[in-house]
Parts: C-alpha cells; sequence; structure tokens
C-alpha cells in the first residue's frame, strides 16, 4: 500500500470507530431494560421494552407480538440493524389510524435521540469532544495500576535494548504488544483510536512523524488538526514520572548506609505474552491430546501443563480499569511458581563398583519397597495370614513392582554406560555382570549360562537385600523363610527377563 493509502485507510478506521461507538448507543438506547426514577418512572431509553407495553394495550395483533418478542437476529443482521427491525414491526402492527399519546410521546423521544447521538458521534465533533483526554492515556509496558486500581503513578514504555539471556526480561518478546493504561478508564476510547492500525502503521505512529497529514484526511480546518494534534501528543510526550502511595516500594541498600528506593511495575506486555501462552494450553488440539493421554492412547500432539500456576485477580469488577490488555485478560495475571533449583543428581556407574545392591539401589527403589513394608506390617498388627489367596496375591503384585522398578534400573545404568561389554572391565560378581548383559557370549559368560546357576545365585542375593530393606524400619522382623519367597519370586521375574532379552538380540 502506498502512503497515501495508508493514511485513507487509517481515516477510515477512525470513522468506522466513532460511528460504531455511536451504533452501540443507539443500540442500547433500543434494547436495554427500564430503569426508573424516585418517582418510579422510565424517563429514557428501553424504547423497545416500553413499546412492548403500548402496543400490547392497543393492539389486536397479539400473536405478532409474541412473534416480534421472540425473534432472533439473523447472521447478515448488525445488533442495531435487528433492534431497528424491532422497533418498525411494533410500530407497523398500531397503524396511522391509531391514536396514542405514550406511543406519540415514545416516538418523538426515539427520533430526538438518534438526532443528538449522530451529532454527538459525528467524527469531528467527537475528537473535538475526546482528544483532550489523550492526558490521561499512556502507552506503556509496565503498569502502574496493576499494582493498585486507584493507583496514580506513572505507567513506563521499556524502551530498553540491553538483553541478559539468563533473565526473561519485557524486551525479549519477539512480538510485543504495548498496553494502554489510563488514570481515568473512562478516556479509553481515544486510546483506542490511537492503536488503530492498517499495514501495521498506527495512529500513533502517524501522529509522531506527521498527524496534520492523516487528519487532513477528516477535516480541512488546519486550526482544529493543531489542537488534536498537540492534544493527541500529550499520551507520549510526557517526560514526568511519579510515584504513589498505594504503589509498592522496595530500599535497597547500597554503600555507605545510603539507599535506592525501587518502584517495582508489573510487566503487562509481558504477563499478555503469558496469557497468549497458556490460551494456547486449552485450544481443540490440546483438548484432544490430553483426553488421548487420559485414555492411555498415542497422539502425535504432545501436551503441555503448567504445574503450581495461580491466578491474580485485578480489578476484577472493571478489568479495562488498569489497563486495555488487562481487560483482554479478563482481570487476571498468571503467576509461575518460583522453586529453587532442583538438585539432579548423576546416574551411578557400576563399573567400579563392587555390588549392585547398595544403597543407590535402595534409593532408586524405596518407593516400591515402602508398599510391600507397609502391607506387611498391616497384616502382622493384626494377625493376619499372608497365605490367604486375596492377600498372597497383594504380596505378589507389591514384589513384581519392586523387581519391575529394579529392571527398569538396569536399563537406565545400560543406557548410560553407553558401550556394550561394558560389564567385561567391570568389578561386579559375574552373576550381577550378566543380569547387565545377559547377551554377553564371551568365554566367561558361557561358562556362567551353561547351567544358569548364575541366575539362582543372583535371585538369592536380591531376596536378602530386599528382607534387610523391609526389616530397617517399622520394627518389622523378617526371617530366612521370607528371603526365601522374594527369591523364588524374582528368579521367575530374572528368567522371563533375560530369555526375552537373548531372543531379542
Amino acid at each position: 500500500m502506498s502512503n497515501q493509502e495508508i493514511l485513507q485507510g487509517l481515516a477510515d478506521e477512525i470513522i468506522a470507530y466513532v460511528n460504531m461507538r455511536r451504533d452501540n448507543k443507539e443500540e442500547e438506547f433500543l434494547k436495554a431494560k427500564p430503569k426508573k426514577n424516585k418517582q418510579s418512572m422510565v424517563t429514557n431509553g428501553a424504547i423497545i421494552e416500553r413499546m412492548l407495553v403500548i402496543v400490547k394495550k392497543i393492539s389486536q395483533e397479539q400473536d405478532a407480538i409474541k412473534d416480534i418478542e421472540k425473534s432472533k437476529k439473523s447472521k447478515d443482521q448488525s445488533s442495531l440493524d435487528f433492534q431497528k427491525s424491532k422497533y418498525k414491526s411494533l410500530i407497523t402492527l398500531v397503524g396511522d389510524d391509531v391514536v396514542d399519546q405514550q406511543l406519540l410521546e415514545l416516538k418523538k423521544e426515539y427520533q430526538e435521540f438518534v438526532i443528538v447521538n449522530s451529532k454527538e458521534y459525528e467524527t469531528v465533533a467527537w475528537l473535538n469532544q475526546w482528544t483532550n483526554k489523550a492526558i490521561d492515556i499512556s502507552f506503556a509496558t509496565h503498569v502502574g495500576k496493576l499494582t493498585h486500581s486507584s493507583s496514580k503513578g506513572s505507567s513506563i514504555l521499556d524502551t530498553t535494548v540491553e538483553k541478559n539471556d539468563r533473565y526473561l526480561s519485557t524486551n525479549r518478546l519477539s512480538n510485543m504488544e504495548i498496553d494502554t493504561a489510563s488514570s481515568n478508564a473512562a478516556s479509553l476510547p481515544i486510546a483506542d483510536i490511537l492503536k488503530l492500525t492498517v499495514n501495521g502503521i498506527s495512529v500513533l505512529d502517524c501522529l509522531k512523524r506527521d498527524g496534520k497529514t492523516l487528519f487532513k484526511k477528516i477535516t480541512e480546518d488546519d486550526a482544529v488538526i493543531d489542537e488534536w494534534c498537540n492534544q493527541l501528543k500529550q499520551s507520549y510526550d510526557s517526560t514526568q514520572k511519579q510515584s504513589y502511595f498505594l504503589s509498592k516500594q522496595i530500599y535497597f541498600p547500597t554503600e555507605d548506609r545510603q539507599y535506592h528506593l525501587l518502584l517495582p511495575l508489573t510487566s503487562s506486555s509481558l504477563v499478555h505474552a503469558l496469557y497468549l501462552e497458556y490460551r494456547r494450553y486449552w485450544d481443540e488440539a490440546q483438548e484432544s491430546a490430553r483426553t488421548q493421554k487420559k485414555n492411555k492412547k498415542y497422539s502425535a500432539i504432545v501436551t503441555r501443563t503448567y504445574l503450581n500456576k495461580a491466578n491474580l485477580k485485578v480489578t476484577a469488577s472493571n478489568h479495562s480499569n488498569a489497563s486495555s490488555l488487562n481487560g483482554k485478560r479478563g482481570g487476571k495475571i498468571a503467576l509461575l511458581p518460583a522453586f529453587p533449583p532442583q538438585w539432579k543428581s548423576r546416574i551411578s556407574s557400576y563399573v567400579s563398583k563392587t555390588s549392585l545392591f547398595d544403597k543407590t539401589l535402595a534409593f532408586e527403589l524405596r518407593d516400591e519397597i515402602n508398599e510391600l513394608r507397609k502391607y506387611l506390617l498391616l497384616l502382622k498388627n493384626k494377625s493376619l495370614s499372608v497365605s490367604e489367596p486375596k492377600r498372597n496375591a497383594a504380596v505378589m503384585h507389591k514384589l513384581q513392582a519392586i523387581s519391575n522398578q529394579f529392571f527398569n534400573y538396569l536399563e537406565t545404568i545400560n543406557a548410560n554406560e553407553g558401550n556394550e561389554g561394558w560389564t567385561i572391565n567391570s568389578k561386579l560378581p559375574q552373576e550381577q555382570q550378566l543380569v547387565f548383559e545377559p547377551w554377553r557370549k564371551d568365554e566367561a559368560a558361557q561358562a556362567l549360562k551353561i547351567n544358569n546357576e548364575w541366575q539362582k545365585i543372583l535371585s538369592q542375593s536380591y531376596g536378602r537385600w530386599l528382607n534387610q530393606q523391609l526389616s530397617r524400619k517399622d520394627n518389622l522382623k523378617l526371617t530366612a523363610i521370607q528371603a526365601t519367597l522374594w527369591s523364588d519370586c524374582f528368579l521367575l521375574e530374572l528368567r522371563e527377563i533375560v530369555a526375552t532379552q537373548e531372543i531379542s538380540l
């Protein structure tokens, strides 16, 4: 688009915005519910509701009236056109030959409103009335009213370019959306005018360069244009910054017992970028993926979750009172948890260890072992036998959970060691080497595999080790009988796992 086409497009956008506000006001005048004064009289507005009352009294077409009441807006109708069509339909039902004083007064009231409303929302007249309110507007990234809706402290537009990769700052946003803050929420319409955009260029951009050229598309009166430009420039050309007693302040100590007084402000632009990201979490694709996950089915889309997220409500009764972006967010600011860094331990290497059954293994299997310990302690306290079928099945199930986690841990160790055959040079006993790599075909491994004696030796070691872990707490005294039971159950699992791994290679 050429420069002139962009300017004409912006002028058309301004006119369309003013006309939209005019139409909205007329629509509200027609469809609003009646409001009475102290004398219980409806003074103005609510035209449709009041006309329905009158027409029902003087018209015989009661079925037609009900049809009008129940009618709904069609897709090709604007909201205002729909209300006007209801008004005209009611007038038609009465007919020209019927004279009713209340109806005449109501028609006159509406006609007078249309005339006054049209004059008030004529573009030049509207701009004359509203441009002086630009002094209440601040284009900002950090909004003072997000701290307290009654704060009169300044908002800040972050224009810094310095970035630090260790921090998520406002100027790191690729598509940063500038917020509009106002010391008076009633002045926000003029902010909407300044943000109107055509082909990536806003009214504010034109105003900073040469607003006169744009506004000549609306009026030829140079004096009026100069006044508009001077008034509108106050929205971005103010260098005065002030705090307020409702603002938050931090005393930051410096050298020589001095301090800086810091004024933390919420970055509305950054908060809004996060808000838009959270909204994607609830799109149709994510909903479908979460349903698949819940049903334990495959989904090509990776689900996203935000744990421990909280919402801070800002001016919940009037979202736009703080800023325009706050209104779009419904007056909510999402807060992410600020947890300290979590310690991530390195996966243990067993190349130099002398036994698999160490404290690390006990830690990895602690949850599953605790489940079995609690159940055995419950049976002991209630003097119940493990041999009862249901209880025995419960014990077997918990034993299987321990062994499953055991074999999962072995896979993790193998993946961490990387190279196949790493156990050959390890210090582990030979039977423990083979539980890591049962597929080995070297001479030492083949000799151990002749009668699978290594599996029995390993299972016995596992049974004794598990018995020790279960007996550590809660005064749960277990004997060699239980150790043999754990060993036998583990041996069955081990044989199946080894057979599966050997076949697959």
